[in-house]
């Protein structure tokens, strides 16, 4: 038997063109996460303006979570939002928000792309504007049985981790816990961004309970004053920590 050998020329201009394709498909293959944080750090505001940025989950087209009777996750966080503004400004803590108003913040984007991209970018960008952050949130689950407040912090930093702490301490004294702990995560973009940052869901559109408190304005302003006691709590110890 005799084996034929078939010789291909290939040139670098070739070999460097497949390095391209494959490099492009392993960077197509991964999580959409993955290239909203790439394409959001590629330029951040340097100039903090603010000692907190509010960021209300959702907003416009965007409904978010949908509980019982249309009640709607956007306008639930927006409104839990503008009274934690109002309860830290009364404190003499200068506040920025990502939206005030029943809209979302693709305006405020460095990137093009879908408008869900673009609303999540600009969402990023604005936190680097404060000298922490926080983002707000209400579930919606397939399960009625799940209930409660979850904190999720940045993955494998410290000082998100106590700010996750503080803030889950005073959630405590007036809400259900969903975990007794704060939850670390490394795949939420929010997180990524260079101040602390935190992303609170207040708990369960879905549940019956939840719904009930949620949709009490009365229990949203001791939300309101709950979170917005963590996050001075927390500044005081932000404050300490930088000046050592």
């Amino acid at each position: 038997m005799v084996r034929r050998f078939i010789w291909v020329t290939v040139s670098k201009h070739q070999v460097f063109a497949w390095v391209i394709l494959i490099g492009l498909i392993y960077l197509l293959s991964l999580p959409e996460s993955y290239h909203l944080a790439v394409l959001s750090t590629a330029v951040l505001p340097q100039e903090v303006r603010f000692n907190v940025m509010i960021d209300p989950g959702h907003g416009g087209i965007d409904s978010g979570g949908i509980g019982p009777g249309e009640v709607y996750e956007k306008d639930i966080v927006l409104d839990i939002a503008l009274r934690l503004r109002d309860f830290l400004e009364k404190r003499g803590i200068i506040v920025g928000m990502t939206r005030a108003s029943d809209t979302d913040v693709s305006q405020l984007a460095s990137i093009r792309g879908t408008r869900y991209q673009r609303d999540l970018n600009g969402r990023f960008l604005a936190m680097h504007e404060g000298a922490v952050g926080i983002s707000i949130h209400a579930n919606v689950t397939k399960d009625p049985g799940e209930k409660g407040a979850i904190v999720f912090y940045m993955r494998d930093s410290y000082i998100d981790q106590i700010y996750a702490n503080i803030i889950l301490e005073q959630l405590e004294k007036v809400q259900i816990l969903n975990h007794p702990e704060p939850i670390a995560r490394s795949n939420l973009l929010l997180l990524k961004a260079k101040p602390p940052v935190l992303l609170v869901e207040v708990g369960f559109l879905s549940n019956a309970s939840d719904l009930a408190k949620l949709t009490d304005p009365q229990f949203r302003q001791v939300l309101a004053e709950a979170i917005g006691q963590g996050m001075i709590d927390f500044l005081n110890f932000y404050r300490l920590e930088q000046s050592e």
